[in-house]
């Protein structure tokens, strides 16, 4: 006995399609412009990279990565991550069209942002001597410290200006910026080191870079919320935001939990291998982590694009034409990340010696066995879908674990095996953040992603 499909609105049909169609268009087309930007940094890092290494050779490079992270890790323990919940609520109130809640959503992110850089920055340079003692064994490297604890302050603000600027649909403005900020870093950068200023002059470049960075993006999203609003973002009234108020709290604690995992793969390796190694194997560790890293930033222009698109999907169609999306985008993501990391891997072995210098080449055995932790990056849409769902305490908890797994692997590995322990901990992180992320997505009862398959309530 046939069954007999029933009836569609052929008309609905072609509506639904066209939405599909221009959802995808717009993310290929804002993919599109971050792209070109991040492949113009890559290149500019592609020589700034190597030369930074070699003027520095890999003494002075572990101790620039040493102090940046240590610092990085401070910071990021005591700041707060607004990017997601700019883009949600912004977004929100930007289709809803109340004006008064979405300037009062940049206010509070601003706000916040301003409040914890500011403790931050007072604390960390009273302790800088006293860092500079016990990580570096010098006093005088207490300017090492505050160069970049300047930079970090400097940058707390470009979270919130970017995201408003997304939301926006600034793509275009953001690319050309981006662009423009590594070819101005390059320049900075090699004028230094060329001048011989070493670390100190490498450091203060990077900060420089970081002031004009955020003063620019924050001038351009001024201008962007003018042009959009009658107010200003800082005559705004947070009371505005009293009936999502509870929920926006619970997303910024959340958030604030979930960095804990980009704090660990970012700063908190490198910081809990050099207790347990020298300067040296950090070197050559962070030297392998950053040539690894090169394919993960260009997947950074990829969520940047999808995560406004995604919230927006959901909200204008709902779950089936959002599955469909992401089902193709799927398809598309593992295929293009499995081309790249065998090319990467094939060109590696004989340029990172010319490149870089004899003295890296050790390096080469901990980027082939870091650049399996990419699998991660078929699944670069669901932080961002979880987030549209409601599901931040979940996503904060898959991510919670995941760093607790790359932290407790490196006390246990990075002691005997020191940058080769580090290295398996950190390619464990992202296989584990993957197992988890799958398993969860599998459950969720309103999401197709997999053909023929029952999905279970979630409880």
């Amino acid at each position: 006995m046939s069954t007999v499909p029933p009836n569609r609105n052929p008309l609905l049909a072609r509506l639904r399609n066209a939405v599909l169609d221009i959802t995808l268009h717009r993310v290929a087309r804002n993919t599109g412009w971050l792209l070109a930007a991040e492949v113009v940094a890559t290149l500019v890092s592609a020589i700034q990279f190597p030369l930074v290494a070699r003027l520095l050779g890999v003494e002075g490079y572990g101790m620039a990565v040493l102090v940046v992270g240590w610092v990085g890790l401070v910071t990021g323990l005591l700041g707060v991550q607004t990017r997601e919940t700019i883009v949600k609520y912004f977004s929100l109130f930007l289709s809803d069209e109340s004006e008064p809640q979405a300037l009062a959503t940049v206010k509070l992110g601003l706000g916040l942002n301003l409040l914890l850089a500011t403790i931050t920055f007072v604390m960390l340079f009273v302790a800088a001597p006293r860092l500079s003692i016990w990580l570096l064994d010098n006093p005088d490297g207490a300017i090492l410290f505050r160069l970049v604890i300047l930079r970090d302050f400097f940058a707390t603000t470009g979270g919130t200006t970017t995201s408003v600027l997304r939301v926006l649909d600034r793509f275009r403005w953001l690319s050309i910026f981006n662009a423009f900020s590594s070819i101005a870093t390059f320049a900075l950068v090699s004028t230094a080191l060329l001048a011989g200023w070493q670390v100190a002059g490498y450091l203060a470049a990077m900060m420089v870079v970081s002031a004009g960075q955020s003063i620019t993006l924050y001038l351009a999203c001024q201008h962007e919320l003018r042009a959009r609003f009658h107010g200003n973002w800082w005559q705004a009234d947070l009371r505005a935001l009293r009936q999502h108020g509870h929920e926006i709290r619970v997303m910024l604690l959340s958030l604030k939990l979930d960095g804990l995992r980009k704090i660990a793969t970012d700063q908190a390796d490198v910081v809990i291998l050099g207790v347990f190694a020298d300067i040296h194997s950090v070197g050559l560790y962070k030297m392998a982590k950053q040539l690894a890293s090169y394919l993960s930033r260009l997947s950074n222009p990829i969520y940047a694009a999808l995560y406004p698109e995604i919230a927006r999907l959901y909200h204008d169609a709902g779950f089936d034409r959002l599955s469909r999306f992401i089902r193709q985008l799927t398809r598309g993501l593992v295929t293009g990340v499995g081309a790249s990391v065998l090319l990467i891997v094939l060109l590696a072995g004989p340029l990172v010696p010319i490149m870089f210098g004899a003295e890296y080449t050790p390096a080469l055995s901990l980027f082939y066995v870091m650049m399996l932790m990419h699998v991660w990056l078929g699944l670069i849409w669901a932080p961002g879908l979880l987030l549209t769902l409601g599901k931040t305490r979940q996503l904060t908890a898959i991510n919670l674990a995941s760093a607790l797994i790359l932290v407790s692997l490196l006390f246990i590995l990075a002691p005997t095996w020191g940058a080769t322990g580090a290295t398996i901990a950190l390619v464990a992180n992202y296989w584990a953040w993957t197992a988890l992320i799958l398993w969860y997505l599998g459950r969720l009862p309103d999401l197709r992603l997999w053909a023929r398959r029952k999905l279970s309530a979630l409880s």
